[in-house]
């Protein structure tokens, strides 16, 4: 079976719907961050937690996590 090359119409439609993932899921991201926050918000003024002290958790796994990528790609 022969391989066609794509015809330069083929490859604009890919990329105009690649780029339209792009925004579907960015759309998605920022919907969630916003839910993510209110839901903060909600669990400071319910339950009166400290949401600095999540965000301090949160900080300390993001630097473990890329140290750790950064381990990994210097043993690789």
């Amino acid at each position: 079976m022969k391989k066609k090359k794509l015809t330069k119409k083929e490859i604009e439609e890919a990329i105009g719907g690649l780029s339209s993932n792009d925004q579907v899921l960015w759309k998605e991201i920022l919907e969630l961050k916003q839910i993510f926050s209110l839901y903060l918000i909600y669990r400071k003024e319910v339950f009166n937690e400290d949401i600095e002290d999540f965000n301090k958790f949160v900080t300390s796994k993001a630097k473990e996590f890329e140290q750790q990528r950064s381990e990994d790609k210097e043993g690789a």
